[in-house]
């Protein structure tokens, strides 16, 4: 067993100067539809609670600027409380349902067939299909997305649940998921201009597809392999707290917010810079010209092979 040991840090020094940062009261971010100017305090874009900051001694450059905390950005709220915006009941179906807005449907979504729901779509309860799910372009769901086949999610998405498919899922560019987010098939998530944010837990019977600016809360588990790529332009990723698959392989210049955790080995095609701790409970398998910058403790208990 190798250890990497630790660039030396006072913890009680630390945490003096960079307290946890408070929990955020939670709020409902759907104002009545009914009684005027209820909720207004609330209609403001969804911002996730930023990153705690880290205090960096290393001797390599970061990758990015480290004093600079990356943001997310929730999809707008549609313009549901004007009396002109089209309203609809909840939706029960046994033929596909294809809905375009802006439109407020006040109750749930449910098909025996598909789902989709284009720009400035609010759904007030939870949105299920026993095809495939796709929602786009400034879509809030007040509950959870639940598909016997895949769910995609584009460019605005908003979800106050979890998402749940039998199949796969594919997120993309200004994803807001408040709960978890379960796969059997393989799950993508690709922070694009706007980011991603899972509230809970990731998990996958397949593989898991990271890439960009992703911030997720829970533990990222896959029964295959997960891949994490720096994606697009320079951007700052927060990884749960733990990484657990068959193999995992960082690709690109990638930079991880606070701690980083790979329950097995670490292939590393790229540079890999952590501000906070790194363990990886097996290997770490570079290439060489790779670079490792970790500001606070390294510990690998496998063997570290240039390959």
């Amino acid at each position: 067993m190798t250890l990497i040991p630790a660039d030396t840090k006072d913890l009680k020094h630390q945490q003096d100067q960079h307290p946890s940062p408070t929990a955020r009261e939670t709020t409902n971010p759907f104002p009545n539809p009914i009684l005027p100017n209820a909720d207004e305090h609330n209609t403001a874009q969804f911002s996730p609670p930023p990153y705690s900051e880290t205090d960096s001694n290393s001797h390599t450059l970061p990758l990015v600027d480290n004093h600079t905390e990356p943001s997310y950005s929730a999809p707008s709220k549609p313009e549901i409380s004007s009396p002109t915006t089209p309203r609809s009941n909840p939706i029960s179906a046994y033929s596909a349902v294809n809905l375009t807005g802006p439109l407020h449907i006040t109750g749930a979504v449910k098909s025996s067939s598909s789902v989709t729901l284009k720009t400035n779509v609010r759904v007030d309860g939870k949105v299920h299909s026993s095809s495939y799910i796709w929602l786009e372009d400034e879509i809030l769901v007040d509950g959870k997305v639940d598909s016997s086949g895949k769910v995609t999610l584009r460019d605005g998405v908003r979800v106050e649940g979890k998402v749940d498919a039998s199949g796969s899922v594919d997120l993309s560019n200004g994803i807001h998921v408040s709960d978890k987010v379960d796969a059997s098939g393989a799950i993508s998530l690709t922070g694009g201009a706007r980011g991603i944010f899972i509230g809970g837990k990731v998990a996958s019977s397949g593989g898991i597809d990271i890439a960009g600016r992703v911030e997720v809360l829970g533990p990222i588990k896959a029964s295959g392999s997960i891949r994490i790529r720096s994606g697009e332009g320079k951007a700052v990723m927060k990884l749960g707290t733990k990484v657990e698959a068959s193999s995992v392989a960082v690709e690109g210049d990638v930079e991880v917010s606070g701690n980083l955790y790979i329950s097995k080995t670490l292939k590393l095609k790229g540079n890999l810079h952590v501000n906070g701790d790194l363990e990886i409970k097996g290997d770490l398998i570079m290439q060489k010209g790779n670079v490792v910058t970790v500001t606070g403790k390294r510990t690998i208990h496998g063997s570290i092979k240039e390959v």
